[in-house]
Formats: structure tokens, C-alpha cells, sequence
């Protein structure tokens, strides 16, 4: 008998065979290039965001139904950390593919890893991590990178050393799933600052600058991100971090 979504579950719950059928593809796609049937005349590399983003999920779904596929989910989650370890650069960040930037690419690289079943305290490459975003955190309390970043391949800072509420969002969510405040809360606290000093009279966020970036130099602007991130991270702040023991 197969178990029932929890009951916190909102809405209609899909149908189990569903997310079998997911998983299936997530399993497909860590074996398959589907490019090489043109002879590389185009490269396909893996992306760290991806590659997270599937642990994330197969972790998920393993909680819930850990028979189906066990020990080939589990060798995919496996794979799948080594793969993100091995990416992290040597200052601890990683490199945004689909966002601006290290901020971006850190806060899956932590996510991915602590979803693999990594933590704080028995990973070095999140303590590394969990360092290069306080280095990188502004006397104000927030992060800002500008998308120099993404072309350099360097992290820069926005002009005026001024902080961006995404950036800040991304890598307050990067630091509380590394769980860094059970090592220093106070980096936590400043950041959550600078997201509700940000928020303006009617509720919403300002629109900054670009957050966006493909292909390194292809810059877009996701109008949803200002207000999507900031409030994801509150609130992640106020029931992980204002309300833990």
C-alpha cells in the first residue's frame, strides 16, 4: 500500500505514478547527453543549478516513497554531490549559470549538498562556502554583485558598494540552510535588516538592478524575484532562525 502525502500537502495531491515518472526522468537525464547524436556540434555541460535542483528534489521525494529506485536514487544523489564538491571553487563559491552570480551559485551549491545529506559540521566545502558569502557580506548587512561578475568570472560588487535584496536574499537562505547560526547569528540578523528596511510602504520590494544571466553575458531582469526571494527569506529567518532553541 502506497503511503499518502503528508497532510500539510496544499491542494488536490497528485497521483503517486506522477512522481514516480518524475523521478524516472531525473534518473534518465544524469546518464544521457541528448546532443551527441549530432558529433559535438554542440557541447552540453552540466549545471550546477540543475544538478541541485534534482538532488533537491530526489531527496525530497526519497523522504516519502524511499522504495522506489532506492539504491539507484540513491547512487544519483551520490554522484550528484561529488559533481557540486568537485565544482566549488578554490575561495569557496560557485559559479551562477543562470543568476547573478557566485551569490546565486553558492546559495544551490550549499543547497544541493545539505540535501545530499551534508551539514555544517561534517562538510568542509559548506564551511568554505558559508566563509566566502560573510567575506563577502557589506558593511551595511546585505550583499550586492553586479553582473561584472558573470563576465569576469570574478565577484564584483555593485557601484557604491550598495546591497541588492535578492543577492541578500540568496545568500541569507544560503547561510541559514548551512545552518551558520549555530556558529554566529549576527551576520543572520543584519542581513534580515537590510531585507525589512527594504521593503516599501505598500508591501512591495524595489525593483534593482539585473539578477538575471545566461550564457555569461545575457543579462535578464525577473521582475518576480524582488519580492519572490525576500519574503521566501524571512521567512525562513523567522521560523529557522528568530524561533530555533
Amino acid at each position: 500500500m502506497l503511503s499518502k502525502f503528508p497532510s500539510r500537502t496544499v491542494g488536490k495531491p497528485l497521483d503517486v505514478t506522477q512522481l514516480f515518472d518524475a523521478v524516472n526522468v531525473i534518473l534518465s537525464l544524469q546518464l544521457l547527453n541528448p546532443v551527441e547524436n549530432f558529433g559535438n556540434v554542440v557541447i552540453d555541460y552540466p549545471c550546477l543549478e540543475c544538478t541541485s535542483s534534482a538532488v533537491q528534489a530526489l531527496a525530497a521525494f526519497k523522504k516519502l516513497y524511499p522504495n522506489h529506485r532506492r539504491d539507484e536514487v540513491q547512487r544519483c544523489i551520490d554522484k550528484a554531490v561529488v559533481f557540486i564538491e568537485k565544482e566549488q571553487q578554490s575561495d569557496g563559491s560557485w559559479y551562477g549559470t543562470w543568476g547573478i552570480c557566485f551569490t546565486y551559485g553558492t546559495w544551490f551549491g550549499i543547497e544541493g549538498l545539505v540535501a545530499g545529506g551534508r551539514n555544517y559540521s561534517n562538510c568542509d566545502s559548506i564551511r568554505k562556502a558559508c566563509n566566502f558569502l560573510l567575506q563577502k557580506q557589506l558593511v551595511s548587512g546585505g550583499w550586492g554583485e553586479s553582473y561584472l561578475s558573470c563576465e569576469n568570472k570574478m565577484y564584483t560588487n555593485l557601484e557604491g558598494d550598495r546591497s541588492h535584496i535578492v543577492n541578500t536574499a540568496w545568500a541569507l537562505l544560503a547561510l541559514i540552510d548551512a545552518d551558520q547560526a549555530k556558529s554566529d547569528m549576527k551576520p543572520l540578523h543584519l542581513a534580515a535588516l537590510v531585507l525589512i528596511n527594504s521593503q516599501m510602504k505598500n508591501g512591495d520590494f524595489p525593483q534593482q538592478e539585473i539578477s538575471g544571466v545566461f550564457h555569461k553575458n545575457c543579462m535578464s531582469t525577473y521582475a518576480a524575484y524582488r519580492n519572490i526571494f525576500p519574503i521566501w527569506a524571512l521567512g525562513e529567518y523567522r521560523s529557522r532562525v528568530l524561533q530555533s532553541p
